[in-house]
């Protein structure tokens, strides 16, 4: 038996050779095997502490001020702008006081209105639609800018504790005026955005005038009343009693001869007080919610119909009372 001879090539031929910069044996395939060469490991890199500062960590008191250093900035700004506040509220007249912030309240609505019309008209705002729009902010205007600083606060306290009650009486009254025209400019906007037309919104605005002027006339009635019961004396509240119970017993009687309140005595006392409530809230209702008082009503008319609407709350009283038997002994028939 003959041996042939070994190959003249290896079996990996073909195979990429491996990289010349790793180690290769001579005809490894004769032997044991490739020897994959190891990576070289980096070498470790030792962390050395440096001190920080040339004479190490800063002390607890130089740690403090660098902390505190920025807040004695803003206090040291803080108590200049107070500083100067002060001495521009006891140096400065009210009359320059109100001129000077007339012109910047005037400078600044005059900034922003500037801006809002620079922004609407990048979106395509017509001049139609921008003086409508300036409308409304004229409508929206409460007056002159309140200051938030401390001269301000301090003119607040000077026109609150100086106050009179007419003048009290007087601001809260441009008050509730400025916010009926702030919801109306606002109902406005909503409405022309829409699609309420100019024709519809000069009848709703008359309608409005119409009832401002209706409210107008009940406020005044109603000052005319409160400036009378201050003036009243001690008699006045006797003859005021006098004259309830004269038109309660009249609307009573009333109610008697209706046959009210022998329809409603079996139901006793309970009934009675039940009818009287409800008659009481009709009344009230009727007299402006009991702003105007039973003895203030004068003339016929208002006092027949007065009678009449209180007949319920006579009737239900006289039941309640257990008055109703004594009806029976007058001589109304």
């Amino acid at each position: 038996m003959t041996i042939p001879p070994p190959p003249s090539e290896p079996p990996t031929a073909g195979m990429p050779t491996p990289e010349p910069a790793s180690e290769v044996v001579a005809e490894w395939w004769r032997k044991d095997g490739p020897r994959i060469p190891t990576p070289a490991q980096p070498e470790p890199t030792v962390h050395i502490p440096v001190p920080v500062g040339p004479a190490g960590p800063p002390s607890m008191e130089e740690a403090a001020q660098a902390f505190w250093a920025p807040a004695r900035e803003i206090f040291a700004e803080q108590a200049t702008a107070i500083a100067s506040q002060i001495g521009q509220l006891l140096t400065e007249t009210e009359a320059q006081r109100a001129a000077r912030e007339q012109v910047e309240y005037e400078t600044l609505l005059a900034g922003q209105r500037a801006r809002r019309d620079a922004a609407f008209t990048k979106v395509g705002e017509t001049a139609k639609e921008r003086a409508e729009r300036h409308r409304i902010e004229d409508a929206l205007a409460t007056g002159p800018a309140q200051r938030n600083d401390l001269v301000g606060l301090v003119d607040l306290l000077a026109s609150r504790i100086n106050e009179t009650p007419e003048e009290k009486a007087a601001r809260l009254e441009a008050e509730r005026e400025t916010a009926k025209r702030r919801a109306r400019a606002e109902e406005d906007a909503a409405l022309a955005a829409a699609g309420e037309t100019p024709e519809q919104r000069t009848k709703r605005h008359r309608q409005q005038q119409v009832a401002d002027q209706r409210e107008a006339r009940t406020r005044a009635r109603r000052e005319r009343r409160r400036a009378a019961r201050a003036q009243a004396g001690s008699s006045d509240r006797y003859r005021r009693f006098r004259r309830w119970c004269v038109l309660t017993s009249i609307s009573a009687t009333c109610g008697y001869t209706t046959g009210l309140v022998s329809l409603i005595a079996p139901g006793g006392p309970g009934v009675g007080l039940l009818l009287a409530v409800f008659g009481w809230a009709l009344d009230l209702h009727i007299r402006d919610r009991g702003r105007l008082r039973v003895s203030e009503v004068r003339g016929a008319g208002p006092l027949l119909i007065l009678v009449v609407l209180r007949i319920p709350v006579a009737a239900g009283l006289a039941v309640a009372a257990g008055l109703a038997p004594l009806f029976a002994a007058l001589p109304l028939f």
